[in-house]
């Protein structure tokens, strides 16, 4: 079994994707949404490799992995030894660029 290891980014990108459905959508809706990210994670305990991996972040340092929730959110992660690293749950909708930019800091983090 793998165990979860969540970066700094990646929680705080799943608090403001909660927020926005929260304070745009509903109570219901957030906490679905929040629901199905957390359960899809849980499931990389026991099969890291589920996620499909992620083009746009090859040739990085690690080779990253994502998983699709709803079509809009991926949680992008990448393996080392036995744990996965949750480094972002991004909106589909955002400029890939900055996601880019969230896995370089995640990189640096990772390696101190």
């Amino acid at each position: 079994m793998a165990e979860i290891k969540w970066h700094d980014s990646a929680r705080e990108h799943l608090r403001k994707i909660f927020d926005f459905n929260y304070n745009n959508m509903s109570e219901k809706y957030a906490y679905t949404i929040l629901g199905e990210v957390l359960d899809d994670v849980q499931g990389l305990e026991s099969a890291p490799r589920k996620g499909a991996p992620e083009l746009l972040l090859e040739g990085r340092r690690y080779e990253y992995r994502y998983l699709v929730v709803r079509k809009t959110y991926k949680v992008i992660y990448f393996l080392a030894e036995d744990e996965v690293h949750i480094v972002s749950v991004w909106d589909v909708r955002q400029n890939p660029q900055a996601l880019i930019q969230t896995v370089v800091v995640a990189e640096i983090i990772n390696n101190q």
